[in-house]
């Protein structure tokens, strides 16, 4: 089975074979925005959170307590902002 980059790849191809034997502009246009495009890096896959970290995150931080609720699900976005960094860089 044929990928989207590989798919993309061999339209691009086609597009400038086209663009020489039939002297129209449009296939050349389309050439330029599809190898502009596929010069641009890969995008890795999203990588989520697991149940087990998803419930680290929020038993380490969270208090009861009014005065500290605020802080506790600050520090609960920032382990969830961190770890998603880090797995997603």
């Amino acid at each position: 089975m044929t990928d989207l980059r590989q798919a993309a790849k061999q339209a691009l191809v086609a597009l400038i074979d086209a663009a020489n034997v039939l002297s129209a502009p449009m296939f050349a246009d389309a050439a330029d925005a599809l190898r502009k495009a596929l010069e641009q890096p890969e995008q890795r896959p999203w990588v989520d959170m697991t149940d087990e970290e998803m419930d680290t995150a929020v038993n380490s931080n969270i208090t009861i307590t009014d005065s500290r609720l605020r802080d506790g699900v600050y520090g609960v976005a920032l382990d969830i902002a961190a770890l998603l960094k880090g797995k997603n860089t």
